[in-house]
């Protein structure tokens, strides 16, 4: 292999690398929503309640998001090549475990482990790519890393419809086999690693404390999110006391890491301005992505009453656009000042969340798609201009940790986003139910009409007496009003998800121009 210059961890060609890094990306994040389409053939299967059918996702997600923070730590440990190799392997057993399993514990258990490596594998392969392209081709890297890290979500649902329908649930852990094996055999082949740089930058001895009090806090923090809506938040005391828990292990951790000489993760990268602000970026960011992912198919399948599959096609053009425009917006950040290319984005994003606060039960599937594909334009933009605003001005020795840690605030925004919006939508509905309620009292005289003209027409085509047809008149006006409150609530949210987008915008005046920037 060609020598590299003396203080780049991995060497060989830049291009060739991204292949393998990419495969591992797109496996990791398709893993995380190609199952939710698959819970109730598996709730069938293991004849299991919603309550428990629930870890198959709440396990992955809390063993995933420890996993992260540790994951600069873990890389300096046995280094970094071997450890991506090392995570997909225990993410491909966990996968095929999965699809053996015998009853819900061990599927439960084993999604733990194909979480553990899971997890590692976003922030490792962003590390690659941070080592591999030199400062100012950074947006190029982020651009590739990008397409891995929004290709899966898109594809999950329309993949696991498919695989679920045709097959059994059992394949969607199976399909990852052939993708994990091409990845692992490409990184042996076309990753280096400068062993002599990764000597020089030395192995950190464990740290014990740091290390239980990112899963307590990190663990946590992820049951309350996931399950807090369903059991009531605080009315509930597992969720009060885990709370609670979360708190006082992240107080915990913080003192733990600015004091001790060699931290579980260097949190002091915070103190580079422009990471900090770049990691705010990015927790808004994937708040609203993954908001945004969250409730057009909660709209879609609860009042347009589309399929897994029809879902899933209603997601892909969001996808193939991404898939475009993201190695164009790589290469324009080479040439654009990267704070340009985030107003850009977030003028997107921000127009087709505008667009879906307009929506209702009368809209067309082109007119959901059209929305879809604007919001699959600006990703491209928002990820290539946030990573590298956030990690380009980063020391060699932070870009592991840094790496992590910019993850682990994208995923830990997309889980408080899910949490917060499933709590507004819920109230937002009942908000408009009872003002609705409000205007429609039986002595109305629009209502009187309303109800005497479905009655009429209940006794029409299915020839019920007077009486029977107004109690099934009442019945479907009381399904209407629950409709329109539905979609008003959606419509709120959709608003509230644009306006937090725009947060993005107003971050911009305060990033500072670095060296890596200023090329241009």
């Amino acid at each position: 292999m060609m020598s590299a210059p003396r203080d780049k961890l991995i060497v060989g060609n830049k291009w060739l690398i991204a292949l393998p890094v990419m495969l591992a990306a797109l496996t990791a994040v398709l893993d995380a929503s190609i199952v939710n389409v698959a819970l109730p053939k598996m709730q069938s299967t293991f004849g299991s309640s919603v309550d428990e059918i629930d870890w198959v996702i709440t396990g992955y997600l809390i063993s995933n998001v420890i996993i992260i923070p540790t994951t600069g730590w873990l890389s300096g440990l046995v280094g970094l090549k071997r450890y991506f190799i090392l995570s997909q392997v225990v993410f491909l057993g966990g996968s095929l475990l999965c699809g053996f399993s015998w009853n819900l514990s061990s599927l439960v258990f084993f999604r733990i482990v194909q979480g553990i490596g899971g997890g590692a594998i976003l922030p490792v392969t962003l590390t690659i790519l941070l080592e591999a392209f030199p400062p100012q081709e950074f947006s190029m890297a982020s651009a590739l890393y990008g397409i891995g890290a929004t290709l899966g979500p898109a594809i999950g649902p329309t993949l696991g419809g498919w695989l679920t329908d045709t097959l059994s649930w059992q394949w969607i852990f199976f399909v990852n086999g052939p993708l994990v094996v091409l990845s692992i055999f490409l990184s042996q082949i076309l990753i280096g690693e400068n062993r002599a740089v990764s000597r020089h930058r030395g192995k950190a001895p464990i740290d014990a404390v740091g290390l239980a009090a990112v899963a307590v806090w990190l663990g946590a923090l992820q049951f309350v999110l996931q399950n807090g809506q369903r059991d009531d938040w605080f009315q509930s005391p597992t969720i009060a006391a885990l709370s609670a828990a979360s708190c006082i292990a992240f107080v915990w951790f913080v003192v733990t890491e600015m004091r001790a000489e060699h931290p579980l993760i260097n949190i002091r990268i915070f103190y580079n301005r422009n990471f900090a602000l770049g990691s705010i970026a990015g927790a808004v960011l994937g708040a609203t992505l993954f908001g945004a992912i969250f409730l057009i198919p909660l709209f879609a399948g609860s009042l347009l009453h589309y399929t897994a599959l029809q879902i899933g096609l209603l997601l892909l053009p969001a996808a193939l656009v991404s898939l475009v425009i993201f190695p164009l917006a790589g290469r324009l950040g080479t040439s654009i000042d990267p704070r340009f290319m985030l107003a850009a984005g977030t003028g997107l994003f921000f127009l087709s969340l505008l667009g879906n606060s307009r929506i209702d039960g009368q809209s067309s599937f082109a007119q959901l798609a059209w929305l879809q594909v604007l919001r699959g334009a600006s990703l491209p933009f928002l990820f290539t201009s946030i990573g590298t605003l956030a990690l380009t001005g980063l020391q060699p020795r932070e870009k592991a940790d840094g790496s992590s840690l910019f993850n682990l605030t994208r995923t830990l925004g997309g889980s408080i986003g899910i949490a917060l919006l499933g709590a507004f939508v819920v109230s937002r509905e009942r908000f408009h139910f009872e003002r609705f309620g409000e205007s429609l009292t039986q002595y109305a005289t629009a209502t009187r009409a309303r109800l005497d003209a479905l009655a009429a027409g209940i006794t029409r085509h299915s020839g019920a007496d007077s009486t029977t047809a107004a109690h099934q008149a009442t019945a479907v006006l009381s399904a209407q009003l629950t409709q329109a409150a539905f979609v008003s609530a959606f419509d709120d949210a959709s608003l509230v998800l644009a306006v937090t987008v725009l947060l993005c915008a107003a971050l911009l005046p305060f990033f500072q121009r670095t060296r890596g920037l200023s090329h241009h």
